[in-house]
């Protein structure tokens, strides 16, 4: 464990900001899909919920490096805060709609991904250069872990309690991490500037820009692989998973629960490895096409559980679900590679200009993917996409295994 007061603070604040929002994503998704029963409407919202950080990201990544990151981070566990009491209070009184429950899922989901350029640009100011990996695992792993244990207490207390209740429990996470947070201490040097704070965000995001597209390319094209992977993975994940567990193969909320933490559970896996003295060369960029190819061939599992009719359908369901599992080992892994290296080698001033550059980037093929998978669910054989998905990603591997060699980067 890394001896830092002020790392173990902001692990805190991880796992409860991804408790929260998983916990309500979890309540919200459920509500959506039980109360329409359409891949189609459920697939919208859901992709819809993705644009805003496409757009807002960049600008996130500029307050991040400008502006103090204590209360930036304060300010977004407050505005959390206030949304879901917002929505708390409407869902009592029974006027609340499907189209409201999206807007609250959109904004705290946006939220949540603006603590990325904070968290990343804020760890190497209080930790050393060699600590990089370990720290980016351990955050890394607790939110794994917390997005393996909010879906599994949801999927207990979304029954017991339904959705009014469970709303209070969430709206109460949110404060304790608002008052954490004033326990933090991350150093903050005023930068100066004769511009005014429009413009000078303007051209601190201009700045990410030029990095990311003319001095270091690396991590445009980081961004461009990643953002086509993540549009796959996510839309199973985020549209495929509930919609096969709860509509095709009519489990309950348990099981979605369970699937979900099991995925959440594979993230922890995947950031003890990394910090693996076996696998520490292997973190690195000169290995980032090997890991899209087993990203591929760990997924496979889950095209192969549609086969499986004369087992029994707890069966079906763990070799279904195992395929997530795996595949989020791998892709956490990736994601610590990437975010590491950005860490490692762009200036600290720029840190979170390009990381939220590489996440908008990313972000891009979210909502595509989300919106084309729930077009696929009732358009093509389920296991014919998710075959498809995973011969793709070894393919994009196998085509990749020179980018960023040490002689071809």
């Amino acid at each position: 464990m890394i001896k830092n007061t002020n790392f173990i603070l902001i692990l805190i604040t991880q796992i409860i900001g991804v408790m929260g929002s998983t916990m309500l994503v979890f309540a919200t998704s459920l509500y959506i899909l039980d109360a329409t029963g359409s891949a189609a409407i459920f697939a919208t919202i859901i992709s819809v919920s993705y644009i805003p950080l496409i757009v807002f990201s960049p600008i996130g990544g500029a307050l991040a490096d400008r502006f103090s990151k204590k209360r930036m981070i304060i300010v977004a566990d407050t505005i959390s805060l206030l949304l879901i009491i917002f929505l708390a209070a409407f869902l009592f009184s029974g006027r609340a709609t499907i189209v409201m429950l999206g807007i609250t899922i959109t904004s705290i989901t946006t939220i949540s991904v603006l603590y990325q350029p904070i968290v990343t640009s804020a760890i190497p100011l209080i930790l050393d250069k060699e600590a990089l990996v370990k720290a980016n695992a351990f955050v890394q792993g607790v939110k794994a872990f917390s997005r393996f244990l909010a879906p599994a207490l949801a999927g207990v207390l979304f029954t017991i309690l339904g959705i009014h209740s469970f709303i209070i429990i969430i709206a109460f996470l949110f404060l304790f991490s608002v008052l954490i947070n004033f326990f933090l201490k991350i150093p903050y040097v005023k930068m100066e500037c004769s511009l005014g704070l429009v413009r000078a965000i303007g051209r601190d995001i201009h700045s990410g820009f030029v990095y990311i597209t003319k001095k270091d390319r690396r991590f445009l094209k980081i961004a461009l692989i990643l953002g086509f992977v993540l549009m796959l993975y996510t839309s199973l994940s985020t549209v495929a998973l509930p919609y096969i567990i709860r509509i095709v193969f009519e489990f309950s909320e348990q099981h979605f629960g369970n699937a979900k933490a099991a995925t959440g559970l594979a993230m922890v896996i995947g950031g003890v490895l990394a910090t693996s003295k076996k696998l520490k060369k292997w973190i690195s960029l000169e290995y980032f096409n090997k890991w899209l190819i087993l990203l591929g061939v760990v997924s496979l599992p889950t095209s192969t559980s549609f086969f499986l009719g004369s087992f029994s359908k707890n069966v079906v369901y763990l070799v279904f679900v195992s395929g997530f599992a795996f595949a989020m080992v791998v892709f956490t892994i990736i994601h610590i590679l990437t975010f590491t290296t950005i860490q490692k080698e762009v200036p600290q001033e720029l840190i979170g200009k390009l990381t939220a550059f590489v996440i908008a980037i990313v972000m891009v093929g979210v909502p595509i993917g989300q919106r084309m998978m729930g077009f696929l669910l009732v358009k093509v054989e389920l296991p014919l996409i998710f075959f498809t998905i995973s011969i793709v990603t070894i393919i994009l591997g196998i085509l990749l295994r020179k980018t960023f060699s040490r002689t071809g980067a």
